[in-house]
């Protein structure tokens, strides 16, 4: 093949293959992903534990229903009476393990965000949906969908921006001007990736080719099993999306299409330093029925038992009332893992002082203020790797939790209740 044969065939295939299914990542992957789906929200702002998973409804310097509204319980999980927590913590408390008392280690909204996403303050260390995406979906197009939060990569893989609606049914139909009218017709795409492939195979075994040519043949030759991948992407496309919840939505549908591992997405209005109460009915329903959006439709699509999915935020509250009626950065706050009716889910693990303070615990539990550790990022995302199956390798990454502080937050049998109350 002649050189200005080769690159006219390049220039009519790049017409027609998008830019994602030529990246390099794309060529080790020839089957779709069935595996684990790690489901990251990041509730930003730093969410109210008060709010949300560790009410107090004695004491109204902490809380606006502090002796007005007795907080809910939900099986074994007490939650704050405000908003649409009742709704959803009844729908979901055998799904969850509620982790409160957690020590951010920060009052940055910076600081906070990477510690949570990556299990350490330092920099350089990656993202649990990096290190997942790297471990369980290499290979595949978009191993990693960001639609916010922590995006930082530490080499291990990048993350891909949720496309929006138009783009996504642009891959879905790359060749596509319209719902009714194609570019060029199905059979001559199929005569053409025929022909080039022949040829570059041809070209290939004679084994004379410059390492650039070679370089650009194998990324060609390797496109072919993101096309098959980009059928599933068709097939599964639904006629429109959720207005509400597009991000998520596309994100599923990429999920369940076997073009991606993970998926990260942030939830907002959390940082209520004034009138927190009116903000938080606002904000609370919006990750509440984010939340219920994502499970309602896994399992619709057939990914439920798939999914590991967890709700963090950067840091806690302060458990007292400002003069706005707001609420200021607290290191202290909590987290929710779920599952699809987990062996450990309907438990609390870990808790805070009465304001909220730090509070040490046993391996299962059990509050210790001598020989007990405080809860920190890396105590989790220590157990989140265990649990995953994404143990990094690289001694860089090692989040240095020495095996007395390593907590059983996924043992059934490993509680810590409310005991402050």
């Amino acid at each position: 093949m002649q050189r200005r044969h080769f690159l006219r065939m390049a220039g009519v295939l790049s017409s027609v293959v998008p830019v994602w299914a030529l990246t390099p990542a794309a060529f080790a992957q020839t089957a779709t992903y069935t595996g684990r789906i790690l489901i990251n929200i990041h509730a930003h702002g730093g969410i109210d534990q008060s709010s949300w998973t560790d009410p107090r409804e004695t004491d109204p310097l902490m809380n606006a229903y502090a002796r007005v509204l007795p907080a809910g319980l939900a099986g074994n999980i007490r939650y704050a009476p405000m908003a649409a927590n009742k709704a959803f913590f009844d729908a979901y408390f055998r799904h969850m393990l509620v982790i409160n008392g957690v020590h951010s280690e920060t009052n940055s909204h910076d600081d906070g965000t990477r510690a949570h996403a990556t299990g350490r303050l330092d920099l350089g260390y990656p993202n649990v949906a990096e290190l997942f995406a790297s471990t369980h979906g290499g290979g595949l197009p978009m191993p990693w969908l960001n639609g916010g939060g922590y995006s930082v990569s530490a080499g291990l893989a990048q993350s891909s921006a949720v496309p929006d609606q138009a783009l996504w049914n642009s891959m879905a139909r790359p060749i596509a001007s319209s719902s009714t009218r194609d570019f060029m017709k199905e059979a001559d795409i199929q005569r053409i990736q025929s022909v080039r492939t022949q040829r570059l195979m041809a070209l290939q075994a004679r084994g004379d080719m410059l390492p650039r040519t070679k370089q650009v043949s194998d990324q060609f030759l390797g496109s072919a099993s993101s096309r098959v991948l980009l059928n599933r992407v068709a097939e599964f496309t639904p006629a429109s999306f959720n207005p509400q919840f597009t991000q998520a939505h596309i994100a599923l549908v990429a999920a369940q299409s076997g073009i991606t591992s993970t998926i990260q997405l942030s939830s907002g209005g959390f940082d209520a330093h004034d009138n927190i109460v009116n903000s938080y009915n606002v904000s609370l329903p919006r990750l509440t029925s984010l939340v219920d959006f994502i499970w309602q439709t896994a399992a619709s699509l057939g990914l439920t038992e798939r999914i590991f999915l967890r709700i963090y935020s950067e840091f806690g509250r302060t458990p007292l009332i400002n003069s706005g009626n707001g609420k200021d950065h607290w290191a202290v706050g909590s987290q929710i893992l779920m599952g699809a009716n987990p062996v450990w889910g309907n438990r609390v693990f870990g808790a805070s002082g009465p304001r909220h303070q730090m509070l040490k615990f046993t391996s299962t539990g059990l509050p210790d203020p001598v020989a007990g550790k405080a809860i920190y990022p890396r105590h989790i995302h220590y157990a989140l790797r265990q649990h995953l199956g994404i143990q990094a390798q690289d001694p860089r990454f090692d989040l240095k939790v020495p095996a007395n502080e390593r907590f059983d937050f996924f043992n059934p049998s490993a509680s810590t209740g409310y005991p402050n109350l």
